[in-house]
């Protein structure tokens, strides 16, 4: 079938049906490209790993932050007893 341009001009589109790029393309909100969603991840990876307070590693570890936190506790006494009696002797 031959056709005249003026019947081609009838049918002619401004874009092609398939074409992509005005944006037309169907993404999902959290898509990421491959090498974001590797590093993604192996994020997620490492937050698994933080301590389970139910096993015994995880108690010994909150039991050694616990220690920790108590000898700070002293420490701030201690500089506190020795500021006052520094302001004694000053007076």
């Amino acid at each position: 079938m031959r056709r005249s341009f003026s019947e081609y001009l009838k049918h002619w589109e401004d874009a092609a049906a398939n074409s992509v790029g005005a944006g037309g393309v169907s993404m999902p909100s959290d898509m990421m490209p491959k090498d974001k969603h590797k590093k993604h991840k192996d994020n997620n990876k490492i937050q698994k790993r933080i301590y389970d307070g139910r096993t015994k590693e995880g108690r010994k570890f909150v039991e050694r932050i616990l220690a920790r936190r108590q000898a700070r506790e002293k420490v701030k006494l201690t500089r506190k007893d020795v500021n006052k009696l520094k302001a004694l002797n000053k007076s």
